[in-house]
């Protein structure tokens, strides 16, 4: 679903061990290039062990959403996934103006998060036991909903939400 192309250059910001990098790393191919970024630095050591073995490159390193260390316009697209309902409010307005400046013109955030929804399957309910552990049904209710001022505040426009399934969201916005 993220907006995606060959030849792409893609920052992963909290990529966590590396997983969604690797995945992007597929859809761009050879020419793409992808960058991977996690405030812990033990997430980051294991996401360069798994690329170790394999025939792909992907530039992994410790760095913080807030203080991206990237230039101004340096990337057609900025990923983020499962890391902003873990920020205050003011680290979230932070991060998306920091998504903002290292996107090129024309540049896309992509952006999944928890947002729960109500009723379900037994099985449904299980994961929201997930959702309930990271916060609580009613503070993730809206979570991706309440990006949207976020990233108008940061001048995105053509900004697009969505349900991914009944527990995940995902927001899209244009620099």
């Amino acid at each position: 679903r993220a907006p995606l192309k060959p030849n792409d250059k893609v920052l992963d910001v909290g990529c966590g061990t590396g997983d969604q990098a690797i995945l992007v790393k597929t859809t761009v191919g050879e020419k793409g290039q992808v960058y991977g970024s996690d405030a812990s630095p033990k997430m980051i050591e294991v996401a360069r062990k798994k690329i170790i073995n394999r025939a792909i490159e992907i530039d992994f390193k410790v760095d913080l959403i807030e203080n991206i260390s990237n230039d101004d316009e340096t990337f057609d697209v900025v990923m983020n996934s499962l890391v902003m309902h873990h920020l205050p409010g003011d680290l979230k307005q932070r991060g998306v103006n920091e998504m903002y400046r290292v996107l090129k013109p024309e540049g896309q955030v992509y952006i999944v998060d928890m947002e729960s929804g109500a009723g379900g399957t037994l099985f449904q309910r299980l994961g929201d036991l997930v959702i309930h552990l990271h916060g609580g049904q009613k503070a993730l209710r809206n979570n991706v909903q309440q990006l949207i001022p976020l990233l108008e505040k940061s001048g995105f426009q053509n900004i697009v939400t969505g349900r991914i399934n009944r527990q995940f969201a995902f927001i899209v916005g244009k620099k």
